[in-house]
């Protein structure tokens, strides 16, 4: 019977053990819980890396500590730097946040351009949500929105024109309503004049003849306001965001929020968090582009001289112009200029201009490759030599302070060969006047 007492004692054991292991095994888990949330706590909490393009020492990586209109600060592994903003081009995330899907595009009177989901007009303000903040803006600041409607395809880009642009009159005398008439195979689109009065999640309502009349919100593809043209005029930093750009006048960074403040045309506080920027780009307000920049003179030789002479063919060899948002020869995004050798584009610089800064691209060039020359008043400031090994572009920096004529002149070096070496180009990647 002894065994019958030892089987006792071991059921009492268990019944004692059981629920102490269960107790321990309970803590484990709280424990493990404890140190998972700490480190989601630690890893959420560690500052995000800036890149900071500086004027005068190239790149730099930190973390931003300070923004203002005159001043930032970052802090490397070196310690805390403080430089003057002017002394910033640009500064962006080292790892950038994805572009945001998003339902609705709206275009604003300063040539801004935000993109986001559940759009509405209430009253005189237009809401967006947008990286999980709600953005307002002024109606009389919107000029235009755009929706992306089932089975459409997403826009090429958040500032990509809408797919129904070309049914908008040159010259409208009221507002207009956009809608969808049929989208197979082919969408077609019809502008309807109208006063548009509201938009929630269901309608548009406008005001047609004297009627109120809702319109079901999948058959809306766009509004059109009657609006002055757009000031495309920037007077500050552009901030590029996971939805949009925006053109401000003056950025700031908060410290505590870990968000931006902008003062733009329309709003004197918009605040968007920093995870939602891509890049900030300090030197818009005081960048002129040369490739909005008529130039003063152009000349231009076709390889074969003789071509100059037809002017069908003139025009083939005359400098492209690839406009922001498009994709441009050798991959790359505008603005650029396609230009073949053997051409001199000259502008009058702005006053106050210090520094001209582009990337030049050869494509299809000869064996010889292709020069790409500046030449300020005369003077030959810098001569770069492209070949077919400079995929990646060339860096061009020059100081022209003081200068009052501007050549880049694009010409084959004396040792290229000829043959059907005129069919190469070079592309000038975001060429721009910087003061």
């Amino acid at each position: 019977m002894k065994w019958l007492h030892l089987l006792s004692a071991s059921r009492a054991c268990m019944q004692v053990t059981r629920p102490v292991v269960w107790l321990l095994m309970f803590s484990a888990c709280l424990v493990l819980i404890a140190v998972g949330r700490v480190a989601v706590a630690e890893q959420a909490d560690e500052p995000q890396a800036w890149t900071f393009d500086v004027a005068d020492g190239g790149q730099q990586t930190g973390r931003l500590a300070s923004l203002t209109p005159a001043e930032v600060g970052f802090v490397t592994s070196d310690g805390e730097v403080r430089v003057p903003a002017v002394s910033i081009r640009a500064l962006e995330p080292v790892v950038k946040p994805a572009a945001s899907t998003a339902s609705a595009r709206m275009w604003l009177t300063d040539g801004s351009v935000l993109a986001g989901d559940n759009l509405l007009l209430e009253g005189r303000e237009l809401s967006l949500e947008h990286a999980g903040t709600t953005l307002r803006v002024p109606q009389q600041a919107v000029s235009k929105l755009a929706w992306t409607l089932e089975g459409e395809p997403p826009p090429a880009s958040r500032t990509a024109a809408a797919a129904w642009q070309s049914v908008i009159p040159a010259s409208a005398e009221s507002d207009l309503i956009v809608i969808r008439k049929a989208a197979d195979p082919t969408p077609v689109y019809q502008a309807v004049p109208c006063a548009i009065l509201s938009i929630d999640a269901e309608h548009v309502t406008v005001a047609l003849d004297d009627d109120r009349i809702p319109v079901k919100r999948e058959r809306v593809a766009g509004l059109v306001w009657l609006r002055a043209d757009e000031d495309l005029d920037l007077q500050g930093p552009v901030v590029d965001l996971v939805g949009g750009r925006v053109h401000a006048r003056e950025v700031r960074y908060l410290l505590e929020a870990d968000s931006f403040e902008m003062t733009t045309a329309w709003s004197q506080s918009l605040v968007v968090p920093a995870a939602a920027v891509r890049r900030i780009d300090l030197a818009a307000g005081r960048t002129v582009s040369l490739a909005s920049l008529a130039p003063e003179d152009m000349q231009v030789t076709p390889f074969f001289a003789g071509l100059a002479a037809v002017d069908e063919l003139a025009v083939a060899f005359e400098p492209r112009l690839v406009p922001a948002g498009e994709s441009g020869p050798g991959g790359q995004s505008g603005p650029a200029i396609v230009v073949m050798p053997r051409t001199i584009l000259r502008w009058k610089m702005p006053s106050g201009v210090r520094q001209l800064r582009l990337t030049a691209m050869a494509e299809r060039v000869p064996a010889g490759g292709a020069d790409v020359v500046v030449v300020v008043d005369g003077r030959e400031l810098l001569r770069r030599r492209l070949t077919r090994d400079t995929e990646a572009g060339e860096s061009v920096d020059v100081d022209v302070s003081g200068g009052r004529r501007l050549e880049v002149r694009v010409d084959f070096p004396e040792t290229a060969t000829g043959g059907l070496s005129g069919l190469g180009h070079v592309v000038l990647i975001d060429p721009r006047l910087e003061k």
